[in-house]
């Protein structure tokens, strides 16, 4: 029998060491808010999300779909961008909104992370709402995997440290071994919540980022954010061009 996979932590794409990622699988979380967007997006119909590092680039590829094909989204600092059609609020991603659409998407810290993981030799997106489906595409899979935090301006995020603790957790627990320190960390951050003495909701709105987003008014993003396997989708980063797809 091959020996089991290992499960490494970065708890920020610059953290990622120059080519661990080559021959293994990344899991990029950004639950606060773009991963979560995006997998509520791909659940309510849209057809793909484009990432993008940067504002001008979103609109240079928006132009090139028909009328009505593309949608824009995004936030920089945790607010909506000025000529987009929407910010980073999961709930906004619906059905009506997003059927049939490509979605464009630049956010402050999530799109860079998944720009950051191109090296490994898959890339699914993970958030909350598709945790189990994600493990279980990474159970399915064999590879190393990679759970790439996107962190808050450059810092570690309580948010994404503990989903990457969750999916670690549950792989540990199926037989992969801990590729690292962080591994552990994590999976002992997230134990804090399964105890039951703390609702998940509660655990993300006391970081910095869940901190920043009820500052600015938008405390129901925490609640969509914190409802685990609501979507039964695995989310993966396609190339040529970069999108991302619900398998």
């Amino acid at each position: 029998m091959p020996p089991a996979p290992d499960v490494f932590v970065h708890f920020l794409p610059t953290h990622i060491p120059s080519g661990a990622l080559s021959g293994g699988l990344a899991v990029v979380v950004d639950v606060l808010r773009a991963t979560t967007s995006m997998i509520h997006a791909l659940a309510s119909g849209a057809e793909s999300i484009r990432p993008c590092g940067e504002i001008d680039e979103a609109f240079r590829l928006a132009a090139e779909f028909p009328q009505g094909r593309a949608i824009l989204g995004g936030e920089r600092q945790g607010l909506p961008i000025d000529g987009f059609d929407f910010g980073n609020s999961p709930a906004s991603y619906d059905e009506a909104a997003c059927r049939g659409k490509t979605v464009i998407m630049t956010t402050t810290n999530g799109t860079r992370a998944i720009l950051a993981s191109l090296d490994a030799d898959r890339v699914f997106i993970a958030a909350f709402p598709n945790r189990s489906a994600t493990v279980a595409a990474l159970r399915a899979d064999r590879r190393p995997a990679h759970l790439v935090c996107s962190g808050t301006d450059g810092r570690i995020s309580l948010e994404d440290a503990t989903l990457a603790g969750s999916l670690a957790s549950s792989l540990l627990a199926q037989g992969y071994r801990s590729g690292n320190d962080e591994a552990e960390i994590a999976a002992g951050l997230w134990s804090g919540v399964t105890s039951g003495a703390e609702p998940l909701a509660d655990r993300l709105a006391r970081g910095r980022g869940g901190r920043r987003v009820r500052s600015i008014g938008l405390g129901a993003d925490l609640e969509d954010a914190s409802r685990i396997d609501r979507f039964p989708i695995v989310a993966e980063l396609y190339r040529d061009p970069l999108r991302i797809v619900a398998l």
